[in-house]
């Protein structure tokens, strides 16, 4: 029986290595969305079949996997930035991959994805984000029209960052969106029901900026089952130069 999934803790983390029958030598950080955790023996991606099918079909195509539990939801703060990067250097140490990796990050996963990106540059290959959450600023503003669970958000937020709420929200306030490293390709697939309305002009803002390309994907949410493809297809097209 091959070793399928090994399991691992960075600064009392757990951390994941998802493994391909065959492995074709490119790998994928995977960044989940607020839900998203990886525990001992397990992980959000390997119990949840929509997520699990991703994974699977990325494994059959020789990618080997790996992820962590990135403290919980993150919402991209310097913690799980810092976690992220001690990850990337221990996984290389560990398997025998090319050096330059993919990203793939779902929801507020896109806010650390974009963090990472600005760290690696191009030791990343290119990103796929599904349903990203691109701004804390406009989460923030979203957040707020529902004063009841704007507490309860601004509660995790603070708590990822190791602020107090008031402290946290002015530091939201004052701080710019991270800038998209331009040089790394990118692709949003954005599946309609999830899609709010600033998403996006949001994304047409982020497709004028950028000198290189933003792929952007619409799917019905009856087409979800496109996903793993769709981000295959991606990464692939991003792998003739090693």
């Amino acid at each position: 029986m091959e070793l399928e999934q090994r399991t691992f803790q960075i600064d009392d983390q757990w951390s994941i290595v998802y493994y391909p029958e065959q492995p074709s030598g490119f790998s994928v950080m995977v960044i989940g969305d607020r839900s998203h955790f990886v525990e001992k023996d397990s992980s959000f991606w390997l119990q949840h079949p929509g997520r699990l099918r991703i994974l699977e079909y990325l494994k059959e195509c020789g990618y080997t996997l790996f992820s962590s539990n990135f403290h919980g939801a993150s919402w991209g703060s310097p913690k799980a930035l810092d976690l992220s990067l001690k990850l990337y250097i221990l996984f290389m140490k560990k398997e025998i991959v090319n050096q330059r990796i993919h990203v793939l990050a779902e929801g507020t996963g896109a806010l650390l994805a974009l963090r990472l990106m600005n760290e690696l540059g191009s030791k990343i290959r290119s990103v796929v984000l599904i349903d990203p959450v691109l701004s804390l600023k406009a989460q923030l503003e979203k957040e707020k029209e529902n004063k009841f669970f704007y507490k309860k958000w601004l509660t995790e937020v603070s708590a990822a960052y190791e602020m107090n709420p008031a402290e946290c929200e002015q530091h939201i306030l004052d701080s710019e969106d991270p800038l998209i490293e331009e040089n790394i390709p990118v692709k949003v697939i954005q599946v309609f029901g999830s899609l709010r309305k600033e998403q996006a002009s949001f994304y047409r803002k982020i497709q004028l900026a950028r000198k290189a390309d933003l792929q952007l994907t619409y799917l019905l949410p009856e087409k979800r089952y496109k996903i793993p493809y769709q981000i295959q297809k991606f990464f692939n097209e991003n792998e003739e130069t090693l």
